[in-house]
């Protein structure tokens, strides 16, 4: 299977967990330590209870703006070894067919740990300190870039 296969896979799986609520399932897809890195700040988090809290207030957030499809999809992936993966993914929070936030774009770690991949690191394109978001808020230049996407403005 190539490095983008494991990544979107492993991406889809733990969209599902998440969207269903199934915490068990959820943590087993993340190795530990976990580092987490945003715009402004690094996070390790070494054991089950640290990664639930995010796990449960990342659902709260999901919660509270009606997110009924969280998807995340692979840009680009590379294996760096056999039990090692760098990839980029770009992730789209929506409600109904409106979107919540304008595109996040991430990096992921992947190790294979026996034989489970599991996430190492991730790091978010979001200008929030802290995590879990209350409400993600793109950095200055992911969003200078998502304006220079969309191109100017019509009336």
């Amino acid at each position: 299977m190539q490095s983008s296969q494991i990544v979107q896979s492993y991406l889809d799986e733990v969209a599902a967990y998440v969207m269903d609520d199934d915490w068990d399932a959820y943590c087993d897809t993340v190795s530990r330590p976990f580092l987490l890195i945003t715009h402004e700040k690094s996070m390790t988090f070494a054991n089950p209870d640290e990664i639930r809290g995010i796990f449960d207030d990342f659902r709260q957030m999901l919660t509270t703006q009606r997110v009924t499809d969280f998807i995340r999809l692979v840009e680009v992936s590379q294996q760096i070894d056999e039990r090692l993966i760098s990839a980029r993914y770009v992730t789209h929070l929506m409600s109904g067919s409106y979107r919540i936030i304008e595109p996040i774009r991430s990096s992921i770690s992947l190790r294979l740990e026996g034989n489970r991949w599991r996430a190492a690191s991730i790091t978010n394109a979001v200008s929030n300190s802290r995590w879990p978001l209350l409400m993600p808020r793109l950095s200055d230049a992911a969003e200078a870039a998502h304006s220079a996407v969309k191109g100017p403005d019509h009336d």
